[in-house]
């Protein structure tokens, strides 16, 4: 049996950041040390917020540990070695028992909510370009995938096929954008034209969004930081796929590749079924020119991600087999890394080995076309 984690993470490093100082100041997003006292390294975004790099690479140690805070104070020096070298992090990979990774953002998951196209679309121009140098050591094992200045259309269209020429094989784009120009809105089709001629995935990762809120209510607090926030972040996505599905876009555009990842999967088979009543109920609230369920619209264009959500399992077959693909999370530090396989056996515990498969390895390369010949065998 190989694995191939379908979200796993880059940390971005500081050259990503530090060419973006000269032309733009404090107005782009850096990297500073040591803040009023505060040890290790931060992202300090244009608006002050200020995000703690060490945080972001430390797989294999829980938040609980009393150790893990000295670690986070280290910033990069305190990150697992294979985080910013690929040469070390295939044999991180071999520890954990997989084969390959999708790796996505760390830093810039946040830069979204920057409220300037200039800077959103030079930082994005920046990290796609490491990404590529940083995959090209094996790019079936390091799959980097790039960031799109969202919701700047031209510049986004852009970006994507100047990075995808480069070898960028995947985008995210934010999983919240205003709900006063949603993802169905006309401006957005010229982008999804030009992603589904394309045919590169499209991601929708937890946390990422136009505002650091994810649409939720204030007094839920944010995804990343409240108990409230964090247990209701899938309403970030379920509003965003009902405003793709509903609105007209996968009928529009059907051959669309999306991704949700790390929402985790035990709410989905039900809301699916929810979602095809609601429109039921109230067919006036969709576009008059569906020629599906909305349920069916998804198992057509969407695969989730879960990394060791065992009721989605449970579910399975009505979220859909090809529909699933698993993650470990690396380097983060809600990662199952290096535990994988043993935290696998688990979940899947009287699950077919030949589903075990799919939903492990082959969705993630059905999803990237990635050449298997260059994998290694399993350990």
């Amino acid at each position: 049996m190989r694995y191939y984690s379908c979200d796993s993470h880059f940390v971005e490093a500081r050259e990503v950041f530090d060419v973006l100082a000269k032309p733009f100041g404090d107005r782009a997003p850096r990297i500073v040390s040591d803040i009023k006292g505060k040890p290790g390294d931060w992202l300090v975004m244009p608006n002050g917020m200020k995000v703690p790099v060490g945080r972001l690479g430390i797989a294999g140690n829980a938040l609980d540990d009393p150790a893990t805070p000295a670690l986070i104070a280290r910033g990069y020096d305190g990150f697992n070695p294979g985080v910013l070298n690929p040469s070390i992090r295939l044999e991180e990979q071999k520890r954990d028992g997989i084969c390959g990774e999708v790796m996505y953002p760390s830093l810039n998951m946040f830069t979204w909510a920057i409220q300037d196209p200039e800077i959103i679309k030079a930082t994005f121009e920046s990290h796609n370009d490491w990404c590529v140098d940083y995959c090209s050591l094996a790019p079936e094992r390091l799959i980097g995938i790039g960031c799109l200045p969202l919701p700047d259309v031209d510049a986004a269209i852009a970006e994507m096929k100047r990075a995808a020429l480069n070898g960028v094989r995947g985008f995210m784009i934010p999983a919240h954008v205003s709900p006063d120009h949603p993802y169905n809105h006309a401006d957005f089709d010229p982008f999804w034209a030009a992603a589904e001629e394309m045919g590169l995935p499209l991601t929708m990762h937890i946390f990422v969004g136009t505002s650091l809120d994810g649409g939720l209510p204030a007094h839920w607090g944010a995804p990343g930081g409240t108990i409230k926030g964090y247990t209701m972040a899938h309403g970030t996505i379920v509003n965003t796929m009902i405003d793709i599905i509903c609105g007209g876009v996968t009928e529009r555009f059907p051959k669309l590749k999306l991704v949700m990842a790390e929402f985790e999967t035990g709410w989905l088979a039900h809301v699916l079924q929810r979602m095809d009543h609601a429109l039921y109920r109230t067919p006036h609230c969709a576009v008059d020119y569906l020629t599906m369920k909305p349920s069916e619209y998804f198992h057509r264009n969407f695969t989730i991600t879960f990394e060791d959500d065992a009721y989605g399992i449970r579910t399975r077959h009505e979220i859909g087999l090809k529909n699933l693909a698993w993650g470990n999370d690396y380097p983060h530090h809600d990662s199952i890394w290096p535990n994988s396989v043993p935290i696998l056996d688990r979940v899947m515990e009287g699950v077919p080995e030949a589903e075990v498969e799919q939903l492990c390895f082959q969705n993630a390369v059905d999803l990237y076309n990635i050449d298997v010949s260059k994998l290694p065998a399993a350990y």
